[in-house]
Formats: C-alpha cells, structure tokens, sequence
C-alpha cells in the first residue's frame, strides 16, 4: 500500500495509473477551482469569480495543491521511463492563460497576447497529451532509472 504523504509530497520513485487516477480525483475534490474548471464552458473566469468569493485562502490552497500534482505528476513520469521536469509542459496553459488575464488586454500588449494564445492552445494541446499519457500508457516494464517496478 502505497503511503499518501510519499503519493503527494515525494518526487521520487515511481506509480502506476491506478495511484495517479485516485491522487487526481483527490486533488480535484479539495479543489474549489477545480469544480469550476471541470463543469464550466469558461473555467478560467469561473476560476476567478471563485477567488472573488473565497478570497485568498481560497487561491492559497488551490496553490498549495500544485505541489501534490507535481509530485504526482514526476513520479507517473517517472515510471513511463521520462524526467519529471516535463511536467513543467502541463502547467503551461494555465501559466500563460493567467500572464494574459493579469495584463487586462491593454492595446499595447496585443501582439504579445495574440502569440501567447497561439501558444496557449500549443501547451494545451500538450496538456491533453500528458493526461492521456500519464492516465492510461503502461509503465516502463521493470526497473528503470527512477526505482523498482511496482508489484
């Protein structure tokens, strides 16, 4: 059995797609941004609106649960056989998205913000690809060099 403080706080080892789907939807759970994302048309301002309610300490936490799919995220890497630092890819979207809503559209930023959506929709794409990958490819068969094969 695999212990939660090492499935959401260490980046080392290895898990497998059972691990990391349980890790998600408990992520996703302690969300409150997280329901918005998952049932709105526009979750980036659903996201907003949801910081406007539940104030700072509601970003804060949303925040603090990046660490754990971070930490999810490495070590599903990990076992397909691959660096955890591409998991950096994964919060690209997001990262972008926010640098665009926080310039508020100002007409001097428009060419910039016209490639970082370009881009945005690139990254995004490479986020769907990572869910996919990390959800439902096998593991690398036996040990690699990031640890033992679970079993």
């Amino acid at each position: 059995m695999l212990n939660p403080f090492r499935l959401f706080f260490g980046f080392n080892g290895r898990i497998g797609r059972l691990a990391y789907w349980f890790g998600l939807i408990v992520l996703v759970a302690a969300s409150p941004f997280s329901w918005g994302a998952v049932f709105s048309n526009d979750p980036f301002h659903e996201a907003v609106r949801l910081t406007r309610e539940t104030g700072v300490a509601g970003l804060a936490w949303s925040l603090a649960l990046l660490v754990p799919l971070a930490a999810l995220n490495t070590k599903r890497l990990h076992d397909l056989g691959q660096s955890g630092l591409l998991g950096f890819l994964f919060y690209a979207p997001a990262a972008i998205t926010a640098a665009t809503f926080f310039t508020d559209w100002r007409p001097e930023f428009n060419d910039a913000l016209w490639y970082t959506q370009l881009a945005a929709w690139w990254f995004g794409a490479a986020g769907l690809w990572f869910l996919i990958r990390l959800g439902f490819y096998r593991g690398t068969r036996g040990d690699n060099k990031y640890g033992s094969a679970r079993r």
